[in-house]
């Protein structure tokens, strides 16, 4: 019998209390549809979880959209895309790997298990993916051309009725239960969001659930050399500001989930400290729609930088759609 796991999101307790509810024999097949970590407070639990499970039963395990994020952020932390990992939940996971002064080291296992990641695995009745895949035969499928989609894809796949001639098993998108059509299965019930962490049994579509335990506060990567609630990386990101009915092109010196040091790209606006704002950090996969207010102006070389309190973040993949629920 083969199980396909929804997105995880560091949530190893409950993974823990779901894989104990699954009727696993050694003949058993576990498919984890990705998103292992990120935005809960157990990202290094939850891969130990999966690595221990690979010594019960067969286990295959998918790349979602944030391990694809995590490794551009090992490849180049400054860089755009590296950035946008930490933006979108990153921080989490490497607190889940650091000390108390907060230096963070990855295990080599942990390493190879993200890089050795799939990107689909498919059986005579099931293609399973991460988000999604395009209107094309699966036959047809070219990683080169469409790992993106299968990892970053929503409205399109979800809006469609195309017939793949075989079910479609994703995750990604939250939804307040288990999704089963004709065409595919959407199995992310949102555990990290407040709901639930789900898995479903084929090919009988017999599914299992367990709630979120715990509420906890937001994680983030401590600075432990300042009072800052989280560590600022260093690196220039694109970010939009709106105050009113004004727009204004900004890049980050440094910034965190909760905050960010940022100079004009144009112009040089003068914003009081205490001004409410909105914004979008990024303009690529990744990007992420922000609230927040102006703690300070500095004026540096005749230039205003500002240090921005970041209130609330909603990636812009995580809008959401029909069926699926705000996420913050």
């Amino acid at each position: 019998m083969i199980f396909a796991i929804g997105d995880v999101h560091g949530c190893a307790n409950e993974l823990k209390e779901l894989l104990n509810l699954l009727p696993l024999t050694k003949e058993s097949t576990v498919v984890f549809l990705g998103d292992y970590i990120d935005r809960g407070g157990q990202s290094k639990q939850v891969i130990d979880t999966v690595l221990e499970l690979k010594n019960q039963c067969n286990v295959v395990t998918l790349m979602g959209n944030h391990e694809a994020m995590f490794v551009d952020f090992l490849e180049n932390p400054g860089s755009q895309k590296g950035g946008l990992f930490i933006c979108n939940g990153g921080s989490a996971t490497l607190a889940s790997y650091a000390d108390e002064a907060g230096n963070y080291e990855f295990p080599k296992e942990h390493l190879d298990f993200i890089r050795d990641l799939k990107v689909y695995h498919q059986d005579d009745h099931h293609f399973f993916v991460h988000a999604g895949v395009p209107n094309i035969p699966l036959k047809e499928i070219d990683l080169a051309k469409h790992k993106k989609k299968m990892l970053w894809i929503r409205g399109p796949f979800l809006n469609s009725n195309y017939d793949w001639k075989k079910v479609v098993v994703h995750g990604h998108t939250p939804v307040t239960r288990v999704d089963i059509r004709e065409n595919r299965i959407n199995m992310d019930t949102g555990c990290v969001f407040r709901r639930s962490l789900s898995a479903v049994a084929l090919p009988g579509q017999k599914i299992y659930s367990v709630p979120r335990q715990t509420v906890e506060r937001p994680v983030y990567l401590r600075d432990m050399r300042s009072r800052r609630v989280a560590l600022r990386f260093e690196g220039i990101l694109p970010v939009e500001i709106h105050v009113g009915d004004d727009s204004y092109a900004f890049e980050t010196i440094d910034y965190s989930e909760a905050g960010l040091f940022i100079k004009p790209v144009k112009g040089n606006p003068d914003l009081p400290a205490g001004t409410e704002l909105s914004g979008q950090i990024g303009n690529s996969d990744g990007a992420t729609l922000f609230d927040g207010k102006i703690v300070r102006n500095l004026l540096i070389d005749g230039v205003h930088h500002y240090a921005v309190q970041v209130d609330s973040m909603i990636p812009v993949d995580e809008l959401p759609l029909p069926e699926s629920f705000p996420v913050n």
